[in-house]
């Protein structure tokens, strides 16, 4: 059996995709162990997952929750300051890597397989110096330019007509604008992969710097069925590396406390979540007023708002008596009960909500959301509600359209049917297996020794 690595993001909506995907190659008796930064370590082991920590001693457990604590109180010229200092944390962490800090779990545990999120540049890099070969674990859809689709960052969905097709490539101009304005203020990040890629051997032109992200070229495991990331005339372009499967939610995962004894069985019950992004803004705190609004006009009806780390539940919790608010929901547990959700279309959200058959009202804010949405809106298991032009109004003729017009429950059951169909037939762990049977890629050099030029 075969020993591999997996490396995430240490942000929720990267770890819980893994967790499915682990569990399932473990159950077939590989070794799965975790490696990343100390602050993983203890939610990883409650999963019952071995982990090793990543550059500890820059980043010891709680360092990224002490930041974001002071990050809120900041502002200024104390702000400025911070932010400078977090510029050096950053340069002794790529000192760090160039000096070989990311070594310690491929010499100690030789791993048979490398597999790490698409947004980790750093670790292909040094798993091909020591022989690994490496998938790319997107947790999104691909974001590399296709044929006939929109960016992520885009809401528009292809309809064949000639001002959409302009629309897009109008998109796809800002995109690369965009990505080639971040990587002119990004080149210490650009030298650093560049200088990483010769100290392990990896080969400079395989690296891509065309998408939203850095990464190297690798096979990339896209966790949901094909046809769910196309948009219509987008179906049958041929997709590269891209390797889809099953969603891949795990559905037993563990999850936090609830006071469910608040909760009445015979109420319908929407669930409002508007992702894990640390930083306050004033537009979260406009959408979740107008929840509260949209749930004193439904007193018969329960709302459970899942603030994160943005809000204080103080300011939302029995505002409205038919309103629950807490920082974290249980959500696998509450879409088992939901009617429906308000979500920010994170792709995770968006899953687990098709999973459960529950209908969704989607906000879109950044990043890959607006793409998602898309989606949503195309294949027709929800509506969507662009953040800026929200009104208490529109949320609610929003919420009661997905909840009475019966197409979006039948289109999101349809789809639930196809994602369980999905996961038995091309569940990731049987992709993972087929790839590790292919082994380590042959042009791989010996491992570098010393400090790099």
């Amino acid at each position: 059996m075969a020993t591999i690595v997996v490396s995430p993001i240490d942000q929720q909506g990267h770890v819980n995709p893994s967790l499915r995907i682990a569990k399932g190659l473990r159950e077939r008796g590989h070794r799965v162990v975790y490696c990343g930064l100390a602050d993983l370590e203890d939610f990883i082991k409650a999963e019952g997952f071995e982990f090793v920590p990543v550059l500890a001693d820059l980043c010891p457990k709680g360092f990224q929750a002490r930041v974001l604590e002071q990050v809120k109180e900041l502002s200024g010229l104390r702000l400025y300051q911070f932010s400078r200092e977090m510029d050096r944390q950053e340069e002794r962490m790529l000192a760090a890597m160039q000096a070989g800090a990311l070594d310690e779990p491929f010499t100690r545990l030789k791993p048979d397989l490398l597999l790490c999120d698409v947004m980790h540049p750093e670790p292909p890099l040094v798993a091909y110096g020591h022989k690994v070969p490496c998938v790319l674990l997107n947790t999104t859809l691909p974001m590399r330019r296709e044929e006939g689709l929109p960016p992520l960052s885009s809401p528009l969905v292809p309809d064949g007509q000639l001002k959409t097709k302009l629309l897009i490539e109008a998109a796809w101009v800002r995109n690369t604008y965009r990505m080639r304005l971040r990587r002119l203020f990004r080149t210490r990040q650009v030298r650093h992969l560049l200088r990483l890629a010769r100290r392990y051997g990896f080969p400079p032109e395989q690296l891509d710097f065309s998408g939203s992200t850095v990464s190297a070229w690798a096979p990339e495991l896209v966790l949901c069925p094909r046809e769910f990331a196309e948009l219509g005339t987008s179906a049958g372009v041929p997709r590269g590396q891209y390797l889809y499967t099953g969603p891949s939610v795990d559905l037993e995962r563990q999850e936090v406390d609830f006071p469910w004894e608040r909760l009445r069985e015979d109420r319908p019950l929407v669930l409002v979540y508007l992702g894990t992004l640390a930083f306050q803004t004033d537009l979260d705190a406009r959408l979740f007023r107008h929840v509260l609004e949209v749930a004193a006009r439904k007193p018969d009806w329960q709302f459970v708002l899942s603030l994160g780390r943005k809000l204080e539940v103080g300011a939302f919790d029995g505002v409205v008596p038919n309103v629950i608010a807490v920082r974290h929901a249980p959500q696998m547990a509450m879409l088992r009960r939901a009617t429906a959700m308000i979500t920010h279309g994170g792709f995770n959200s968006v899953k687990e909500c098709i999973s459960m058959g529950v209908p969704m009202v989607v906000i879109p804010m950044v990043y890959d959301q607006p793409g998602i949405s898309a989606r949503v809106v195309h294949h027709g298991v929800g509506v969507r509600a662009m953040p800026f032009q929200t009104t208490t109004e529109s949320l609610l003729a929003q919420l009661d359209e997905v909840t009475t017009n019966p197409r979006y429950r039948s289109n999101v059951q349809a789809f639930r049917d196809r994602f369980r169909q999905a996961e038995e037939l091309t569940p990731a762990a049987d992709v993972i297996e087929r790839f590790l049977e292919r082994g380590a890629p042959a042009a791989a050099r010996p491992v570098p020794t010393g400090r790099s030029a």
